[in-house]
């Protein structure tokens, strides 16, 4: 990734369900956006991948959802299998809508295994769920990760969040966040050099529409606004920030 050419980052996108992958992958190539392409489930990995292959900004994430967990955990072998194809790993964690304590229980047990697993890889970035469970998260990945962590659409508490910076965890923020008081809160709290841009399309809207890579600018004007700042100065800085997340121990990522 060159750093001195502004692009755009949607750090936390699934390509996969969009209605036309395909075009969202040449969106990205020809609107200069660097897409983590997350996944729901190992078993839907190799399609994204396959997508992904060749490209300058798309990059393939494995992930197994929290809140798939309890009917896809016994993709925990494929998971394993595919681990070596990428850096990449999401969307992974935990979601504790769900009340169930057997389920929250495999939730932690399975997002254990997969942050233990990325851990001994050394060079991991992970894009992180944490609905209601940002406090067990946090705990879990601890101050010391060896690789990358994004908690992506984050929305726990203020002293969470602060363990987190602490930690040195990055932040992707999308159109939602920008647009929402306890969103902008805690995008004015999160350091600029460690917050980054996410659509999470298809899941999130903008402009009353269903979100694609491109939608990510809504959310860099958002943070422009937030932090007072002119829009090309915001791109620059959320660019240099995705650069130096997967460059600055680790090298560029070569899958």
């Amino acid at each position: 990734m060159n750093s001195s050419i502004t692009d755009f980052v949607d750090a936390h996108c699934h390509i996969d369900l969009l209605p036309d992958p395909q075009k969202a992958v040449e969106e990205a190539a020809e609107q200069r956006i660097h897409v983590i392409a997350v996944t729901n489930a190992p078993s839907v990995f190799f399609h994204t991948h396959a997508l992904a292959k060749g490209s300058q900004y798309v990059h393939a994430a494995l992930g197994l959802h929290p809140e798939l967990v309890k009917t896809h955990s016994h993709e925990r072998e494929s998971f394993w299998q595919q681990l070596p194809l990428t850096r990449f790993v999401g969307e992974i964690g935990l979601d504790f809508v769900t009340t169930d304590a057997d389920e929250r229980k495999l939730q932690i047990q399975v997002f254990s295994e997969i942050l233990k697993r990325s851990a001994d890889s050394k060079d991991k970035i992970l894009t992180i769920h944490s609905r209601r469970a940002a406090k067990d998260v946090i705990q879990m990945i601890g101050p010391n990760f060896p690789g990358t962590i994004i908690l992506h659409w984050y929305s726990g508490s203020k002293r969470d969040l602060e363990t987190a910076i602490q930690s040195g965890f990055y932040f992707s923020v999308n159109t939602s966040m920008v647009s929402s008081k306890s969103g902008s809160e805690a995008i004015g709290l999160i350091p600029h050099d460690r917050l980054l841009t996410e659509t999470d399309a298809p899941f999130a809207r903008w402009r009353g529409a269903q979100t694609s890579p491109s939608s990510v600018k809504g959310a860099v004007k958002g943070v422009a606004d937030l932090w007072k700042v002119d829009v090309a100065i915001a791109a620059q800085r959320i660019s240099n920030n995705f650069a130096e997340c997967i460059t600055s121990r680790f090298g560029d990522p070569a899958k």
